[in-house]
Formats: C-alpha cells, sequence, structure tokens
C-alpha cells in the first residue's frame, strides 16, 4: 500500500519523516495549496485503489486574497473523495495559526475554523476518517506552531504524526 499526501504545506513540508507514514509515501503536498489544486496534485501522482490518501487544506482557502468559497471548498473535497477510488480517504482537518505570532492579518482562526468545520462534514458525508488537527493541537498552544504562526513546529508534528499513522494504517 501506498501513503499519498495531497494539500498544502502542513504535509508537504514533512520530508524525514515521511517513513513514519509507511515504507512507500508519495508527498505531491504543496505549499501555498487550496483545495482547488487537489485534483491536479492527484492526477500527477495517478491515485491507485490500494493507496491510503491523506489530504490537508483549508488554511490557505481562508487567507486573504484566496478566499476560496466555503460551499466550493466542500463541493470540491467531496466529490475528490467520492469519485476517486482509493482504499482509504484520511481528511486533516487546518489546525488553524498562531495569531500571536501571525498577527491575524492574512488568516485568523475564526476563518480557518470555517475551513475545518467543511473538512468536518465532508468526513461526516463519505467514508474518509477525519484527523481534528486543531484539536490534537490545541493542548500545545503556540508551541505547535513555527515562529511564523502559520506552519507547524516540531513539536506540533510529534504530536500529528502518530495519529496519521494510525489513520493510514501503519
Amino acid at each position: 500500500m501506498r501513503v499519498v499526501l495531497l494539500g498544502d504545506s502542513h504535509l508537504a513540508r514533512l520530508r524525514r519523516e515521511l517513513p513514519r507514514l509507511g515504507e512507500s509515501v508519495v508527498n505531491a503536498a504543496v505549499g501555498g495549496a487550496t483545495v482547488l489544486d487537489l485534483e491536479a496534485q492527484a492526477d500527477r501522482v495517478g491515485l491507485a485503489p490500494d493507496d491510503a490518501v491523506v489530504v490537508s487544506v483549508g488554511t490557505n482557502d481562508a487567507a486573504t486574497g484566496n478566499e476560496v468559497p466555503v460551499l466550493d471548498f466542500r463541493q470540491t473535497l467531496a466529490r475528490l473523495v467520492t469519485t476517486r477510488r482509493v482504499a482509504r480517504w484520511i481528511l486533516m482537518a487546518p489546525p488553524g495559526v498562531d495569531e500571536s505570532q501571525l498577527g491575524g492579518v492574512e488568516r485568523t482562526n475564526a476563518a480557518v475554523d470555517v475551513y475545518a468545520a467543511a473538512t468536518v462534514a465532508v468526513a461526516e458525508a463519505t467514508s474518509a476518517r477525519l484527523v481534528d488537527s486543531h484539536g490534537l493541537l490545541a493542548p500545545l498552544g503556540s508551541r505547535a506552531f513555527a515562529t511564523d504562526g502559520l506552519h507547524l513546529s516540531g513539536e506540533g508534528y510529534r504530536a500529528l504524526l502518530p495519529v496519521l499513522a494510525r489513520a493510514v494504517g501503519v
């Protein structure tokens, strides 16, 4: 079984840690990606029926300048999950941001939470598994984030990776 990562920098930044998710991991995630980029990422790697696919989007969809309409976000994510035949879908709800570092200018937790709720709704309406990264990382507070307030820190990844590994079946 191959583990395929699609989406944004929360997965794209995984490099050394990839073996923790399995023996065969393909990381097609790209920093700055939105839900609108998922189809192209999936096409580039050629999803297979025995793949476990982890998706992380929402943080960039909420960013000023992107502002993907939440209905479009939900419909696009649901369409991907329901039309692509894979062994397992894992949807990672966006973890939020550290507004104290980020300054809340481009992204706020309130805006990101709207996309997290849409991700939860898609997981509940489909066979996808949900990883609630926001809830998982909340006990770490600002330690879950790098000093830019947007990306995850090493401590954040140490909390997240075991949960992702269990979700993909490692």
